[in-house]
């Protein structure tokens, strides 16, 4: 794997990510992200952590073909990954600290 680093943090925010979404969903939430929605509510959580395992695979399948032909491009997306999936984290915490108060 040529970016197994960036790939465990990848894995962890996609994981933390399932994690805070079904929190806010269990408090009453929503999900946003209308794909992620319809396989909640077409086939729970089993479904959105296949939906999820499909992504975070298909990522890192992108990255290493990517990354053998331009070592920094793949790189670069796999960082890149990490940002996309940290922010919906992020502000699931920022949510539910705010509700909190």
């Amino acid at each position: 794997m040529l970016y197994a680093t960036a790939y465990k943090w990848f894995v962890l925010t996609s994981a933390v990510d399932i994690v805070l979404t079904w929190f806010i969903l269990l408090l009453g939430g929503s999900e946003v992200n209308i794909l992620a929605d319809a396989v909640i509510a077409h086939a729970g959580l089993r479904g959105i952590l296949i939906y999820k395992f499909c992504l975070v695979i298909l990522v890192v399948i992108v990255c290493e073909v990517i990354g053998r032909r331009r070592p920094r491009v793949g790189r670069n997306l796999a960082r890149l990954a990490i940002v996309i999936t940290a922010l919906p984290v992020i502000l699931s915490v920022t949510q539910l600290l705010s509700a909190g108060s």
